[in-house]
């Protein structure tokens, strides 16, 4: 009997103490999850906080780029307002009143008159340059007549005349426009080109003037087509002119020969 006692003694220790084992594991286990639960809040918070941050950025660019549309709304309809002014014949008066008054100051310093040639054996090529100047400060009129015009020289002069177009000017190119030419290849149909930058074509059969005017303040007469020979190989000769009586009697002629043309415009 004693022995029996014995041993169910020590089955109950021995359950107490796998009680107590149990317990201890399961209260370190408790503890882990409670650290683990700690340090996920820790971690949740953060990410909440990093969240807010994250929106109030978002809300401030938001803010930032409605305003950006305000002011690019606000810059097209300045742009639209520009180009509508530069299509009056206000805008033009005033501008032609300005040059004449700068006329009227620089009589007295210097020659409104320049010879351009362009001479192959020497190099020289001021015809080209200077076009390439006026087109480049043109600020609201540029006009081109040329019978023939080859694309590879009008690439020259396309991207200031893109921009040009953009801020609102006006473009007018008087050519031949014949399909002859075209297939001899004395010239290129630039039409769709011309009239892609928001300019017009005027297609004159019995063209053979070439002039270059720019804001009726500036022009040049000349007998280079704007063409390679023209501008490069050719010897070619004309002159530049500010003086607001021609320029006056060029608007004149042009105005004739555009009654009489065939107007293509976008």
């Amino acid at each position: 009997m004693e022995l029996e006692g014995y041993l169910i003694w020590l089955i109950f220790l021995a359950l107490a103490i796998l009680s107590v084992s149990i317990i201890e594991l399961q209260e370190g286990r408790n503890k882990r999850l409670q650290e683990d639960r700690r340090l996920l809040q820790k971690d949740l918070l953060l990410w909440q906080d990093r969240l807010r941050q994250k929106e109030g950025s978002i809300d401030l660019l938001q803010r930032k780029f409605s305003q950006l549309l305000k002011w690019r709304e606000r810059a097209l309809e300045l742009e639209e307002e520009l180009k509508r002014a530069k299509h009056t014949q206000d805008y033009a008066s005033a501008q032609r009143l300005q040059f004449l008054e700068d006329f009227v100051d620089r009589s007295q310093k210097g020659s409104d008159i320049l010879f351009l040639g362009t001479s192959p054996s020497q190099g020289g090529h001021r015809f080209e340059d200077r076009l390439c100047r006026m087109v480049q400060d043109a600020q609201f009129e540029i006009v081109i007549v040329s019978p023939w015009i080859k694309k590879q020289t009008w690439n020259k002069i396309k991207g200031p005349l893109r921009r040009f177009s953009r801020k609102g000017g006006t473009l007018s190119v008087f050519m031949r426009g014949i399909d002859s030419d075209y297939s001899q290849g004395l010239s290129d149909n630039l039409q769709e080109e011309i009239l892609e930058l928001g300019g017009e074509a005027i297609l004159v059969d019995l063209l053979h003037a070439k002039i270059y005017m720019v804001d009726r303040k500036e022009a040049i007469i000349t007998s280079a087509n704007l063409t390679k020979g023209g501008t490069e190989s050719n010897y070619e000769g004309g002159i530049w002119v500010k003086d607001p009586i021609v320029l006056r009697d060029i608007c004149e002629f042009l105005e004739d020969i555009r009654r009489i043309g065939l107007r293509l415009a976008a």
